[in-house]
């Protein structure tokens, strides 16, 4: 990272069904020292974990972040992602959203910018690829936008006259 963080407050969800991958995105979360990492094979999954924290215990905090892989069943990525887009929990709607594929044609980047994506990683990763997402939610936070069919972050990157 850029900058020297403490990240020892911070809760990570991971949702990756290969336990290659999963294991790789933990460990170099353990490794920046976050704080607390749930790691888990699919959305489904995934969705239980947000819901304890939501409506559980009151000192388990919410998750600060997910990673999660788009090709997962029986819930992918692409429909945790909705899922949490449309939560009526700000806490889990607002949540920033890694999307993880080895699929980064434009289309498929698209579809996760238009269903409110915060960053897009694509396979194969390095530790370099993975801390650079993490700062870039960390360093370059973007406003949510809510409109007709879209709520997400601004899914603009640059400054336009």
């Amino acid at each position: 990272m850029s900058r020297e963080y403490d990240l020892q407050g911070v809760r990570v969800l991971v949702a990756e069904d290969s336990d290659f991958m999963r294991s790789l995105i933990t460990d170099v979360l353990s490794e920046l020292s976050v704080g607390e990492v749930i790691a888990v094979n699919d959305g489904e999954a995934a969705k239980q974990e947000i819901e304890k924290t939501a409506v559980g215990d009151i000192s388990v905090p919410m998750f600060d972040l997910v990673f999660s892989d788009w090709l997962m069943k029986p819930c992918d990525g692409l429909t945790f992602l909705k899922w949490i887009r449309d939560h009526n929990n700000p806490d889990i709607r607002f949540m920033p959203f890694i999307m993880v594929s080895a699929y980064s044609t434009l289309d498929w980047v698209t579809m996760a910018r238009d269903a409110g994506v915060t960053e897009f990683l694509t396979k194969p990763m390095s530790v370099r690829t993975i801390v650079a997402r993490l700062s870039s939610v960390i360093e370059k936070p973007r406003a949510f936008v809510k409109a007709p069919n879209y709520f997400g972050p601004d899914r603009r990157r640059r400054d336009v006259e």
